[in-house]
C-alpha cells in the first residue's frame, strides 16, 4: 500500500506512514462505494419536485450522486409542471374565448333589440300576427218593455301560445262618425282556439236606428302572453 501524502510504500497494517507521519486510512469509505444515481429518487423527484428538494438536501453531503439524482427530477418535473401549467391556461382562454364569442352571437342572433323590446305593437300588427275578430250581426229584440241588443263577435288566437285580449269595437256611422264604444275581454285563449262573445247588448233607445246602420270595427286591442 501506497502513502496518500509521500507515496512512499507501508505496511498494510500500519496507521501512520514511517516516511511522513501522515495517518493512514486503511477502511474504505462505505459511504462512497454505496452512492450512486438513483432512478427512483429521480422519478420521485420528477413527480413530487417538492420531495425531490428535500431528498436532495438530506443526501447532498452523504450521497451526492442520490442526491443530484433526486435533484434532477425535482427541477425537470418543476419546469414541466410549469410548461404544462401555462400550456392549459392559454387553451382555457382560447376555449373561454370562442365559448363567449358563440354565446355573443347567440344572444345578439335570438334577442331582439332594445327598441324592439320596449315597443308595444300597434293594433293592425296584433290582428295581422296574433288574432282574428269577425263581426255577426247586430240584432235588434223588442221584448214588449224595451229592446234588447247585441252583436256577435267571434275571437280567434292566431299565435302559437295562450293569450289573453282586450279588445274595444266601435260603431261608426255612414259619414264615419262614432256612435258609441264597447270593450270585449278573451281570457287566456290556447293556440287557434276561438270564442263567441257579444258587444253593445245595452243600447240607449235613441241610438238603435242609428245602430241599425252602423258598421262595426276594431278600435283598440291590448295582448297579453302567458
Amino acid at each position: 500500500m501506497y502513502c496518500k501524502n509521500c507515496g512512499r510504500i507501508v505496511d498494510d497494517t500500519s496507521s501512520y506512514c514511517n516516511n511522513c507521519g501522515a495517518r493512514i486510512d486503511n477502511k474504505p469509505n462505505a459511504n462512497v462505494s454505496e452512492d450512486c444515481s438513483s432512478f427512483g429518487f429521480a422519478i420521485l423527484g420528477f413527480f413530487v419536485p417538492i420531495v425531490g428538494l428535500i431528498l436532495f438536501l438530506i443526501y447532498e453531503g452523504k450521497k451526492p450522486k442520490r442526491a443530484k439524482s433526486a435533484g434532477k427530477g425535482a427541477l425537470i418535473g418543476f419546469i414541466t409542471k410549469i410548461v404544462l401549467s401555462i400550456i392549459l391556461v392559454i387553451l382555457y382562454v382560447v376555449f373561454a374565448a370562442s365559448l363567449f364569442s358563440n354565446i355573443s352571437d347567440d344572444i345578439e342572433s335570438n334577442i331582439p333589440a332594445i327598441g324592439d323590446v320596449f315597443r308595444e305593437e300597434t293594433t293592425d300588427e296584433i290582428l295581422e300576427k296574433y288574432v282574428e275578430v269577425s263581426f255577426g250581426e247586430f240584432k235588434i229584440t223588442n221584448n214588449g218593455y224595451f229592446s234588447e241588443t247585441s252583436l256577435d263577435i267571434t275571437v280567434k288566437n292566431k299565435a302559437e301560445k295562450q293569450c289573453t285580449y282586450y279588445i274595444t269595437i266601435e260603431a261608426v256611422d255612414a259619414n264615419g262618425a262614432r256612435i258609441e264604444t264597447d270593450m270585449i275581454y278573451a281570457d287566456r285563449l290556447g293556440a287557434g282556439q276561438e270564442i263567441y262573445l257579444k258587444a253593445f247588448e245595452y243600447v240607449e233607445q235613441e241610438k238603435l236606428n242609428q245602430f241599425k246602420n252602423a258598421t262595426f270595427r276594431v278600435l283598440e286591442i291590448n295582448k297579453y302572453d302567458y
